[in-house]
């Protein structure tokens, strides 16, 4: 008998449970890629920065990793109670996937902790630590693509389905796109995640020598997440493509019914996100000796930006579905784009919209590149609105992932699994654009209040005392590379 769960419902519940497992999952499945990175960069150009980066990111994964296994038990208790048809179909198709992904769940367990505590016995030998690093990624990717094959296989189940074998049901029509597109958007959001922590230190750091190394950790953090997030609009054709191409319905559900107000924000919210992005590239630009010169450019770069991000969410009708009649006494014409501007509603003005911004993007890096390379960057030398925007960021792109798999669900429409197994709970329904956007504010904030848990716990909840030693010590050295040293050794 399906149980409901009290004030939330079921829906939400499961919903928000999921949510907060993904979030994490996505940190701690996309940050070790680019730990790895970080670390062979620390020792191929013996930078110490990127041995600190990967150090101080791997401890707030390992952190995270616990939060991340209890929000999926959450999620998997409330499914097994509130769906019990859906999870007997589940199981009973996809048993091996799920036992495998168990026995994978152990083996990243091992590897995460043996990663994260052999860095320092494992100091004299970076090819032992790297190889376990790389081989962690694996472990991980392979867990995220079992997983991608039962979430694709709810939307597109592959044509005899109910008599295909277990090879045929996991490479359905989506599975693919579904690969793509989370790898590379994991990677973008452990990016900006990791410029969250940066600003989240910088902006509470005392020590100079620490907000030099956190500015610099949130701009390679930022770029990381920048430099894949350029990657996502082509994932996403080539996914939102093996929709179309699977079955019509779900495309016009999506782009033109039910679901059409939901692309409009998400419009808005991508466009914030590349604005937000160059606002902080541009402000980077005044930690540059001479690089002021460059911001000439920089009213051009937003002006056009706002005229892209004014097309790609400019929407074909504007009414909430396809079966809505226009009020009494309002024509349709006042409800449909007109004529001569219909095009603005097209996909092909869409994605002439968002290459324009990835292309100011990427020319806004080239124009801090060529400052760069006329002046040396004061590190820790920047304006705070630049680390409010490295917090803005990350909470545009949660907020953004949220509502696209939220899309993403509700293609299904009234089926658990689409034309499969069918909805018939209470909550079969497409909730509003409303409702649905509220649901995935409350997961963002709650996502945000476990990062903050983690960060407070890993990297503000230590003995003063051990804080003065440490600083003391930095002191002491920098007094004896310079040969000044004041009282009681305290260097000046």
């Amino acid at each position: 008998m399906p149980v409901d769960i009290p004030y939330l419902g079921a829906r939400t519940a499961i919903w928000i449970a999921a949510q907060q497992h993904l979030y994490l999952a996505a940190f701690v499945l996309g940050a070790p890629l680019f730990i790895v990175i970080c670390e062979y960069l620390g020792v191929r150009l013996c930078d110490a920065r990127y041995e600190r980066l990967a150090r101080e990111t791997m401890k707030v994964v390992v952190l995270a990793y616990s939060i991340t296994a209890a929000a999926g038990a959450a999620f998997t208790f409330i499914l097994v109670g509130a769906y019990p048809a859906l999870t007997s179909h589940l199981f009973t198709r996809f048993g091996p996937v799920f036992w495998l992904y168990a026995a994978l769940i152990l083996v990243e367990t091992l590897l995460v902790y043996a990663y994260w505590y052999s860095w320092e016995p494992l100091a004299r030998a970076k090819a032992a630590h790297l190889a376990l690093g790389v081989a962690l990624n694996v472990v991980g990717t392979a867990m995220m693509f079992l997983m991608n094959a039962v979430g694709a296989y709810m939307l597109t189940p592959p044509a005899g389905a109910a008599e295909g074998d277990l090879w045929a049901l996991m490479a359905n029509p989506s599975w693919s796109g579904l690969n793509l597109h989370r790898f590379v958007a994991n990677i973008t959001f452990g990016g900006f995640i990791v410029a969250l922590f940066a600003a989240f230190m910088f902006l509470t750091a005392r020590d100079e020598e620490d907000r030099a190394f956190y500015d610099w950790m949130g701009f390679t953090g930022n770029l990381i997440g920048v430099g894949t997030l350029m990657l996502l609009p082509l994932a996403g054709y080539i996914y939102a493509k093996e929709l179309f191409l699977y079955d019509a319905q779900i495309a016009t559900f999506m782009m033109a019914d039910k679901l059409s107000g939901f692309f409009v924000v998400q419009g808005l919210l991508v466009g914030l996100i590349f604005l937000g992005v160059n606002y902080y590239i541009w402000l980077s630009m005044q930690r540059i000796e001479g690089g002021a010169r460059f911001l000439r450019q920089m009213r051009i770069t937003f002006a056009v930006m706002f005229v892209a991000l004014a097309i790609w969410m400019m929407p074909q009708h504007f009414l909430p579905d396809l079966a809505t009649q226009p009020p009494a006494g309002v024509p349709l014409t006042a409800l449909v784009i007109p004529e001569r501007a219909a095009f603005l509603g097209l996909m092909m003005a869409k994605a002439l919209a968002v290459t324009a911004m990835i292309l100011l993007t990427f020319l806004t890096y080239a124009a801090y590149l060529r400052a760069q390379a006329s002046g040396a960057v004061r590190w820790g030398e920047i304006a705070p609105q630049s680390q409010y925007a490295l917090i803005f960021l990350p909470a545009v792109v949660v907020y953004t992932m949220g509502l696209m798999g939220a899309i993403r669900e509700l293609a299904r429409q009234d089926w658990h699994v689409y034309r499969q197994v069918r909805d018939v709970s209470p909550y079969w329904y497409a909730p509003t654009l409303g409702y649905t956007s509220a649901v995935v504010g409350a997961g963002t904030l709650l996502f945000f209040a476990f990062l903050a848990f983690i960060f407070w716990i890993g990297f503000k909840l230590e003995r003063p005392a051990a804080g003065e030693e440490a600083t003391g010590q930095r002191r002491k050295a920098r007094a004896a590379a310079t040969g000044f040293a004041g009282a009681g050794g305290d260097g000046k």
